[in-house]
């Protein structure tokens, strides 16, 4: 039989006993059942970080920054366990809220001056060092009287807009959009 039409065949007989080799197979790790689990039911919740407030309420202070306030929260999960307890919280991120007694809402240099300050105060607590994976939210509220200007922006979108080398007026302007 001519090699033309053995090849056929041998290509098979290969193909058939490359089937057949035998291959070994990693060893499983080990399955730990000793660690604990809770079953979970998650739900949306909020923790007040009063620590961590006090902390950035006293470094605005520290950089000039008179009549503020901060609130500092964790937002996350709570896992509700079968018998409708909390068992623990995970936080997802720190959202901060801000509130800056201010002489004038309508004067952007005199809105975005404190805005700008009060993100660099914000850059000695970043994401890592904070409760949660992720960055979080700033909430500012200017006031003046009963009268009040919010600003809600993420994080994220404060250290681009400062990148793009935005300040003061610009800076407000721009994260007012958020």
């Amino acid at each position: 039989m001519p090699l033309r039409k053995r090849f056929p065949l041998l290509l098979f007989i290969c193909l058939l006993a490359g089937c057949n080799i035998p291959r070994s197979t990693p060893t499983p790790e080990p399955v730990t059942t000793d660690l604990p689990f809770t079953q979970c039911a998650w739900s949306w919740s909020t923790q007040s970080l009063p620590e961590l407030s006090a902390k950035v309420e006293a470094a605005m202070q520290t950089a000039g920054l008179k009549g503020v306030t901060v609130r500092a929260e964790a937002y996350g999960e709570n896992c509700i366990s079968p018998a409708g307890k909390v068992d623990h919280f995970a936080a997802m991120e720190t959202d901060f809220h801000i509130t800056l007694q201010i002489d004038s809402l309508t004067d952007t240099e005199k809105l975005g001056s404190p805005l700008e300050e009060i993100l660099v105060v914000l850059d000695a607590f970043p994401t890592g060092s904070i409760p949660g994976p992720q960055p979080g939210y700033i909430g500012i509220s200017f006031r003046n009287g009963n009268d009040e200007l919010n600003l809600w922006f993420t994080a994220t979108a404060g250290e681009f807009a400062r990148a793009l080398g935005l300040h003061e007026a610009a800076l407000f302007e721009e994260l007012q959009k958020k």
